[in-house]
Formats: structure tokens, sequence, C-alpha cells
């Protein structure tokens, strides 16, 4: 199985003709996959990410000192990363196969099909690890650079459809608190893929739920952003994207925050990273 590597150099190192080459991804036809489980079902279905480079960190002055500075990273393979935020359809899998109990769902309602919450970073690590022994294939959370990557979709922009909140569309492109979504999913999370998939075809990348990543959590970026913490390591972890109870200004790419790796809250979730052979 092949590592995925990661390269990073400072901004100021970059040439200009380099930084041309960050600009949106035109719409392509995704390539999907979903492994299937010996115990029946599917897997999550993940989207290939072309490898590539981006800008990681936040350039624009809006966003916190701990975005900066901002760097160039350069994924030398692809890899698969989760169309959705992991379910509660995908968690119960795990579940039954382990003989756990189900996390909260907090009474929601029709849970199969919303992110599932109230799961640490531990209890995420633990379903990769079952997912990797279930299906052959290297699972794992991504880092925050493959997480940023991912869900920036080939875009450089504030947000991953562009530098304001609002659209030309009728309907939001994302799920927070401030977004104009319907009023029957205030104060609760959607059910996964209502809201429009960015430049690699995932969805919610903005909002919804914190997504957990595997990188622990510095003040400034200090390359550890492409690294994986160990399983040991108390450490805060990085988590991205925002929630349905987060403002707009949280659903930025960029945006960073910390939890503790037992923090388990209904505004938390993860998705999934499967490396490519």
């Amino acid at each position: 199985m092949q590592v995925l590597k990661a390269r990073c150099v400072t901004l100021a190192a970059i040439t200009i003709a380099a930084s041309a080459l960050l600009v949106n991804r035109p719409a392509v036809a995704f390539e999907t996959l979903s492994d299937p489980l010996p115990s029946g079902g599917q897997g999550p279905e993940m989207v290939v990410i072309p490898a590539g480079k981006f800008r990681l960190g936040d350039a624009s002055g809006r966003g916190n000192d701990n975005e900066r500075p901002p760097r160039i990273i350069v994924f030398d393979q692809p890899f698969a990363m989760g169309r959705h935020e992991v379910t509660f359809a995908d968690w119960q899998k795990f579940a039954e196969a382990n003989e756990l109990p189900m996390p909260d769902n907090e009474g929601w309602g029709l849970s199969a099909q919303r992110p599932v919450i109230h799961v640490s970073w531990r209890d995420a690590h633990a379903y990769v690890q079952w997912l990797s022994r279930e299906t052959g294939a290297r699972y794992r959370l991504p880092t925050e650079a493959e997480w940023e990557y991912a869900a920036r979709g080939g875009s450089q922009s504030y947000y991953w459809w562009g530098e304001q909140l609002d659209s030309d569309e009728q309907a939001p492109r994302a799920h927070c608190r401030g977004c104009a979504s319907s009023r029957l999913l205030r104060n609760k999370t959607a059910a996964v893929g209502q809201f429009p998939a960015n430049g690699f075809g995932l969805h919610d990348t903005a909002g919804n739920v914190w997504e957990w990543t595997a990188s622990n959590f510095t003040q400034r970026f200090d390359g550890s952003e492409t690294q994986s913490a160990g399983l040991l390591d108390n450490g805060p972890r990085v988590v991205r994207g925002g929630a349905w109870n987060s403002g707009p200004v949280y659903l930025r790419s960029s945006m960073r925050d910390l939890k503790q790796p037992h923090h388990r809250d209904y505004a938390l979730g993860f998705r999934v990273l499967r490396e490519l052979p």
C-alpha cells in the first residue's frame, strides 16, 4: 500500500507561475467507490480526490492568526474521501459488529441519513480501524491538510463556492445558523447530501457538523497539519468545517478549531479517507 506523500513549502518560495495554477477546477465527472463489507452492505461512498497542489490556510486577511502563514501543499498521489459525513447508518454496521450501543441521536428522527454525532476522536479512530480490517483497504481520518484540500474542491476562495455567503441560487449552499436553511432543519443536523457538492463532488464540507481530523492542533502552522496524531497522544485535535449551529464565518475553508480527543457533542462528526493503491 502506498503512503500518501505531502510536501510543503513557504508561500514566499512559490513563483507567480505556480500561483497561477491555484484556480477553480472545471466541473468534471467524479470517480466513486464503495467497498463491500463481509457482513453485508457497503462501506461509505468515497470520491477519488486527484493529486495536486493548493494553498493551505488563510490568504484573505479575514481569518484567524492560527490559519497563517498560508503555505503550498503538494499531494503527489490521489486519495479517496467520503462523499458525505459518516452517517448513523454507516455507524450502525460498526456498532452491531462490535456489540456497541449507538450514539445519542438527540431524537431528531430519520437519523440513519444524518451524520453520526456524539462520537469522540477515539471513537472515530476505532471506526476507521474496523473499516480497514473489514475491507482490507486502509481507511483513516484525514489530516488537516488533506481535509482542507478536499473540502475546497479546487477553490482558493473564502468559502469553497466564493468570497461571499450569498448565492445566485434560490437554495443555500450549506447548513448553518445564518445560512437561510429551511425552518425544518433549524436546531438540528440535516440529512447528508441535501446541499450542493463542491468541485470534487463532496457534500457538506461547510456546515452540518464539525469534522474530526487526524491532526494535532497547534496555534500556528508548523508542519503537523500534514501528519496524524498518535493514538496515545492526549493533545487537542483539529476539527474543521463548522456545523449547523455555527455562524457563517465558521464555514470558511481555512477555519480551524480544536476539541479534546475524548470530547463528544451534538454538532461533531467526521468523514473518512481511504488510501489508494
